[in-house]
């Protein structure tokens, strides 16, 4: 018998700050190791709840925990200069250790596209780092094309990648 995995995209609920607080740090502190400057990405694992007035923050849920989230930043929002200013983006997507491999990455980005959809824009783009094979890997099976070369994050290569929709 064959169970299958009810997971629930929504959106953030602010009192839920310390547990997405937790999945991000929990998904991005083996990265740390991986970066000359990891103590700076450390310092901002905070950041996509800090930001949460400027983007829409989504969680994906499973038995009623938050377990993976994204924030999806629109069009004309803060965000890094390199970012067209009609681009939203998609920032610091994030699944918990023990949930990767389910499609949870893949669902919250999904979630992304579809926000970038119905807001009209022209693309959704977001950025990563060399050390980050397996979000590049989903990035490129969902649509997503490396457009250029960035200047270093936390000391690692980093790249821009957009999804023309």
């Amino acid at each position: 018998m064959t169970s299958e995995i009810q997971v629930r995209i929504r959106n953030f609920d602010p009192i839920e700050r310390d547990s997405v607080d937790a999945v991000v740090r929990g998904a991005w502190t083996e990265l740390i190791d991986l970066m000359p400057q990891g103590d700076q990405l450390a310092a901002r694992l905070g950041s996509l709840t800090e930001h949460a007035d400027q983007s829409e923050i989504i969680v994906a849920e499973l038995n009623s925990q938050i377990v993976g989230a994204v924030g999806y930043v629109g069009a004309h929002q803060p965000k890094p200069g390199f970012f067209q200013a009609d681009w939203p983006m998609v920032r610091m997507l994030s699944v918990a250790p023990g949930y990767r491999g389910l499609g949870l990455g893949k669902q919250l980005l999904e979630e992304c596209v579809a926000r970038a959809k119905r807001d009209d824009a022209p693309v959704l783009a977001l950025h990563t780092t060399s050390v980050m094979k397996a979000a590049q890997r989903l990035y490129v099976e969902c649509g997503f094309e490396k457009i250029k070369e960035l200047p270093l994050l936390f000391g690692v290569p980093c790249a821009l990648y957009t999804k023309t929709l």
